[in-house]
């Protein structure tokens, strides 16, 4: 027999703040990954070349410090709005500073 829509076979359903099988296993995956994995990781990377090293470490890193997003920046300033000292060296009409 089909439930009423709102209704469950559970009216008290998991107590508020409670947690699933899956959300318990997933947690101690994760908790075995940043305790025991990285003890292992260390070992690993204490024990390989410069070049291994790097290329591990440079995997690893973005894990940490993600690649930032490329951003373009457009904009119109009109010379006139330009300081004189632009800090190129070279002044709008090419001769130098």
């Amino acid at each position: 027999m089909p439930f009423k829509k709102g209704n469950s076979g559970n009216p008290n359903g998991r107590p508020q703040g409670a947690k699933g099988k899956k959300t318990e296993l997933w947690e101690e995956l994760g908790r075995y990954f940043v305790e025991d994995g990285a003890e292992r990781v260390k070992k690993i990377m204490s024990k390989s070349s410069d070049k291994e090293f790097l290329m591990y470490y440079d995997k690893l890193l973005e894990y940490f410090k993600p690649k930032l997003q490329r951003t373009e920046v457009k904009a119109e300033i009109s010379m006139y709005e330009m300081p004189n000292n632009s800090g190129l060296g070279y002044t709008f009409d090419g001769t130098p500073e």
